[in-house]
């Protein structure tokens, strides 16, 4: 992924002579950073992307930030000026003020990678990338490599070539020992166990193991809102979404009166945890994290989160489980408008989750669709993907590129049964920051089908606050005439639009909608009431709103974040 720069040119020319390797153009670098994201959670491998330094590097940095935030691994290639220009600091275009120092922008992006080499010695310019590479697989986070336009061009031995780069975990081996035994003691002895799944299980590659640990315990699984589809909704023990407060009725008593919770891969940011409503007793929580563990409230270093499961398995194989049914559950709440023939909120998220099939993606937008979209049941090995934590609105749609291309090739790779669909739920107002990415989607030949919400501009931001303020509005499009602007043949024929739940059944049961796969891309505006939102996100502002109230008086009376 990336874009073209005068200090990344004659690099970019090496990248067809690598079998395998393709150069993506976006069209901006913040694209390029989102779609290298959205490559990396669905590869399960480091997404590339590759700028020029200051005025693209600086661009990037916002969807690197995100992948920073949600434990994703990105590797940045940055061409700089050459080393002689560095040295006598040159006033060089891209480059900062007089007397310009031109490393600077690399201090600008310490705080959002875990590691960076400058590749400016020929020397150790190969153990150096081995060695950021290295960190970027063990830490899950973004890696920056800075390439000096003069070593492009510098040969170097091609013998470390032939060594793999050690992504191994550097394991406590008596620490992971004890506290696969204490998790085997602490399941054993549970009245009430249950398996808590969420996110880092993805991000830190442990979702196969994650799968095969909850079909050996055969307890009641829930996932969180960020967690959903890393365990099989359709499976036969899974029992909905944990979000603290913002959950179904029941859900949040039985995971928080269960005496050991195994929380795999657990991210405690606000909307995971329904605004950290979250009461889950530390005695009886066993938090399984990237690099660490804590069991009822003791803490183990230096174990990290897959080989420790791998090593759980084989503990757990012959071990005298406890057995315990799914809990009963009261019945779904109905909704006020269940009735009515326009598409509202309790209707369209689980038709979408209804619409999926096994092996589908489905990109969740930052907004109202995050929130509905934990009412969808997706099917058997489908995969979603939100940016919930970060939440930079535009993310979807380039996500939703680099998303496609790493399906495509694991399609083509046999690595996933052909069939699995490209899906984007992205609203009218996000769709304005990213839009020009859905050129790239189509340049590359993908096929995603896009639910389009249009419910007139930023309707999260006027359930916070003001929403009947000017800046929760946005320009109204005519999406009808967007495919085909883009570049879409035969745009205005993909392109529908409805307002009923009626017509939204006719659209998905067409040729296109119900055949495995588009033949096209499909495009499906809804327009929806601006006011109209999802109950877990009413809820959580609802939360949020009283928790500021208690703490500040002032507020009493106001509707903000």
């Amino acid at each position: 992924m990336g874009v073209p720069g005068d200090m990344n040119l004659e690099l970019l020319d090496y990248v067809k002579e690598v079998p395998g390797l393709k150069w993506i153009g976006n069209a901006n670098e913040l694209n390029a950073a989102y779609a290298a994201d959205g490559y990396a959670r669905i590869k399960g491998c480091p997404g590339v992307l590759v700028t020029t330094m200051g005025v693209g590097e600086l661009s990037a940095i916002n969807g690197i930030g995100g992948a920073y935030t949600e434990q994703v691994k990105v590797i940045h290639v940055v061409g700089t000026t050459p080393r002689a220009a560095q040295e006598k600091r040159l006033m060089i275009h891209h480059c900062m003020g007089p007397n310009p120092d031109h490393k600077i922008y690399e201090k600008m992006s310490a705080p959002v990678r875990c590691a960076h080499a400058w590749l400016d010695d020929e020397k150790t310019v190969l153990s150096e990338i081995d060695r950021v590479i290295r960190q970027c697989w063990i830490d899950s986070l973004p890696v920056y490599l800075f390439v000096p336009m003069d070593m492009v061009r510098l040969p170097v031995s091609i013998a470390a070539l032939n060594t793999s780069v050690d992504i191994s975990h550097p394991v406590n081996v008596v620490n992971e020992d004890s506290t696969v035994q204490k998790i085997k003691d602490a399941v054993v002895r549970a009245k009430r166990p249950v398996v808590l799944v969420d996110c880092l299980t993805a991000r830190h590659e442990a979702t196969k193991e994650a799968r095969e640990l909850c079909d050996l315990l055969d307890l009641p699984i829930f996932t969180t809102p960020m967690g959903k589809t890393i365990v099989d909704e359709t499976h036969s023990r899974y029992c909905g979404v944990y979000n603290g407060s913002v959950s179904y009725p029941g859900i949040k008593e039985e995971v928080e009166g269960s005496d050991c919770v195994l929380n795999l891969g657990p991210l405690l940011s606000d909307s995971n945890s329904g605004g950290h409503t979250r009461q889950i007793d530390p005695k009886h929580v066993i938090l399984i994290e990237p690099a660490g563990c804590t069991v009822f409230g003791e803490q183990a270093k230096d174990v990290y989160l897959r080989p420790l499961l791998c090593k759980l398995l084989v503990a757990l194989k012959d071990a005298q489980l406890p057995k315990r049914p799914n809990p009963t559950l009261p019945p779904l709440p109905q909704g006020p408008d269940k009735t009515a023939p326009q598409v509202r909120q309790n209707y369209i998220w689980k038709r979408i989750g209804r619409f999926s099939r096994p092996g589908d993606i489905v990109i969740g937008e930052c907004g109202t669709a995050q929130f509905g979209l934990s009412e969808a049941t997706f099917a058997s090995k489908a995969t979603y993907v939100t940016q919930l934590y970060y939440g930079s609105i535009g993310y979807s749609v380039p996500c939703c590129l680099g998303a496609g291309l790493a399906q495509s090739e694991m399609q083509s790779e046999g690595k996933v049964a052909s069939g699995g669909r490209l899906i984007l739920v992205v609203g009218d107002g996000s769709l304005q920051l990213t839009v020009q990415e859905i050129g790239t989607i189509i340049k590359q030949g993908l096929k995603p089908i896009i639910f389009l919400i249009n419910n007139d501009g930023y309707t999260i931001e006027r359930a916070i606050h003001g929403p009947d303020e000017a800046y929760n509005d946005i320009t109204t499009w005519d999406h009808r005439h967007m495919l085909q602007f883009l570049g879409a043949r035969d745009g205005a024929q993909c392109t529908r639009q409805v307002r009923t739940k009626e017509e939204m059944e006719t659209v998905l049961d067409s040729a296109e909608f119900v055949d495995k796969a588009p033949s096209h891309i499909q495009l499906l505006e809804v327009f929806m009431d601006r006011l109209d939102i999802p109950w877990r996100l009413a809820k959580q502002i609802e939360i949020v709103n009283e928790r500021m109230r208690k703490e500040d008086p002032v507020l009493i009376g106001r509707n903000e974040v």
